[in-house]
């Protein structure tokens, strides 16, 4: 759950990332009630109930027969809201998990998901050898630390764990993407499991819809529209607070493009303009390239370098990572921001819970052709490792099992767990709270809630088509329509009454905007894959310094401290300093695959 996306991958992160925080946010008070829902439980029941033996009896979510000891850390999002006395280091699900499993965990330490504080104190620990028995990798050094453990032999092989361990639901759906488990074999051995890995989404254009409104400003369907008004967000002061202090689009300069969907990132630009500056494509010929140093690029980098001179992107742009762009937003300054379809669960939930009479509306931007393109990458949104040495690497396996039984919400005692998380108005905080969260869904599971959604509310079908972790989101959509957000407060609301209209207008705004947008498209949607998301021979030696020169020179044009041809210098410095070897190296393993 990721946030950045890894906030939402985990969020959502989660997200989850973040990785569906934003599904896991919706409690349903019906799951115990429901006979599909029971019969999941008792299947899950019956998993954990028998005693670990080489026989056929042996099930692997039986508890250990003396208490396992384990610590971890965790990556946390910023300004949580827990129900009363729960809180990270204590909660409902940790408990569940200790008390199931017959183990106790020590959480170490935690760090914001946002930003880079979690990826750089993970670094330091690694440097240190002073890493924890299971833990995630996050933020922009994911893949480099993941390299550091396997070479310096620092976790544990996983292979024979999840091939004994892991419920088949649980397979099934990291079956479901091809890509999963690309980036995780070393030698023929699995030394991390991947997670955020999902069907590709578009990066959606979300626009404070109140100040477009005030302003008289066109819904943006184009880039040319979406300069015109971050211009005026940013000059016209559409917040009326009589102060130059608005923002119009807000993007991290962290992460110029994105390889794994990270939180306010300049995709959208890129992609409509048919560029894709993170991913290996292969032609019709079977050739392989690398798209970051494509044409294409060049011509994106022009038209960015342009926004930030007339200042049509944030002047500040150079200084931000995704925890600064996630403050201007929860602040209420940002005006505009690109992000997926669950955007509003993090962070801009955030900006209506500080002001309810924010309103934030999502659009597809089209490249010139009608198409609504999508980089896809099978680098996931982070993995999750274990120590080398640590007695038991199951427990990771058996953690991943029990969180996707939270996720699909099939423990009658946790539901109203759920309920309390909600009441909280818990959307900047990860689904579940234990130590270790890595629940894995259908990668299309979104996607087809939606279409049921859509089809409800159309009076195409009735109630009886969801599953029962589908049932709260369908009836805050419900509510949101028949008495919105802005006649609640019209009235003098409640607190709690006032944390459920907000809930549910961001679970509208969620789905029946920004899933609708994405579904209404789904024809004009075109996925460009990235074919390769392994280390090669050479990457393992060069790729960080490859990446590290691409981010420097794209943001040295798209500032005007390096003039537009200085794309041409790097690509031929690109090419000579390691680029065209691992090309090679990759059109070999693309090949084998004949």
């Amino acid at each position: 759950m990721k946030r950045s996306k890894k906030a939402l991958s985990v969020i959502f992160a989660s997200c989850l990332m973040f990785s569906m925080a934003a599904c896991s946010n919706n409690s349903n008070e019906n799951a115990a009630k429901n006979s599909n829902t029971a019969d999941a439980t008792a299947s899950a029941s019956a998993e954990a109930s028998a005693s670990p033996s080489p026989d056929a009896a042996f099930n692997p979510m039986a508890p250990y027969k003396d208490v396992v000891n384990y610590t971890a850390i965790k990556s946390i999002n910023q300004d949580p809201k827990f129900p009363a006395g729960q809180s990270y280091e204590k909660n409902a699900f940790q408990d569940y998990v200790e008390k199931t499993l017959n183990v106790k965990g020590k959480l170490l330490w935690t760090a914001p998901s946002d930003g880079d504080q979690y990826a750089k104190k993970l670094s330091l620990d690694i440097a240190s050898n002073r890493i924890p028995d299971i833990f995630p990798l996050e933020g922009q050094t994911t893949v480099s630390m993941l390299n550091t453990l396997v070479q310096g032999d620092m976790i544990e092989d996983l292979t024979p764990y999840f091939e004994k361990y892991a419920s088949q639901k649980v397979k099934d759906r990291y079956a479901a993407n091809k890509y999963a488990f690309d980036t995780v074999y070393f030698g023929g051995k699995m030394m991390a499991i991947p997670y955020g890995m999902e069907k590709e989404q578009p990066m959606l254009v979300w626009v404070r819809e109140d100040w477009r409104k005030k302003l008289n400003l066109p819904e943006p369907k184009t880039i040319d529209d979406i300069r015109t008004i971050s211009k005026a967000f940013t000059t016209q002061d559409p917040d009326g607070n009589g102060k130059n202090d608005t923002l119009g689009l807000v993007a991290q300069s962290n992460s110029m493009y994105s390889s794994q969907f990270d939180l306010h990132t300049l995709d959208a630009i890129y992609w409509a303009m048919n560029a894709f500056p993170a991913t290996w494509m292969q032609g019709e010929d079977g050739t392989v390239k690398y798209g970051g140093i494509q044409p294409e690029a060049k011509a994106a980098l022009s038209v960015l370098r342009d926004m930030y001179k007339e200042g049509s992107l944030d002047k500040e742009y150079g200084l931000k990572d995704g925890g600064k762009t996630t403050e201007d937003v929860s602040s209420g300054r940002a005006g505009m921001v690109f992000e997926a379809w669950y955007a509003p669960y993090y962070p801009l939930g955030n900006t209506i819970h500080n002001n309810p009479n924010a309103d934030w509306k999502a659009y597809a931007l089209l490249s010139s052709d009608g198409k609504l393109n999508v980089g896809s990458n099978p680098s996931p949104g982070g993995y999750m490792v274990v120590k080398k040495g640590f007695a038991h690497p199951e427990l990771l396996i058996q953690l991943i099992n029990l969180s996707t039984e939270f996720q699909d919400k099939t423990i009658p005692e946790l539901v109203p767990v759920s309920e309390e998380y909600q009441k909280a108005g818990t959307v900047s905080v990860a689904a579940h709270a234990q130590y270790v969260d890595l629940s894995v869904n259908d990668p299309a599971l979104i996607y087809n809630q939606q279409k049921k959604y859509n089809d409800i509310l159309a009076g195409k079908a009735d109630e009886s088509i969801l599953l029962p972790t589908e049932v709260d989101g369908l009836k805050q959509l419900q509510a949101e329509i028949s008495n919105p957000l802005e006649n609640i407060l019209k009235g003098k609301p409640t607190e709690e009454e006032l944390n459920t209209a907000i809930a549910n207008r961001i679970g509208y705004l969620a789905y029946n905007n920004a899933m609708k947008v994405v579904t209404d498209n789904e024809k004009n949607i075109v996925v460009t894959p990235n074919v390769y998301g392994g280390q090669t021979e050479t990457m393992t030696k060069s790729w960080a310094d490859l990446q590290s020169l691409q981010k420097q020179t794209y943001l040295k044009i798209i500032l005007g401290s390096q003039p537009l041809d200085t794309f041409d210098t790097f690509v031929s410095q690109w090419k000579a300093q390691g680029g065209d070897k691992i090309t090679q190296e990759i059109q070999a393993e693309v090949d084998k695959r004949k």
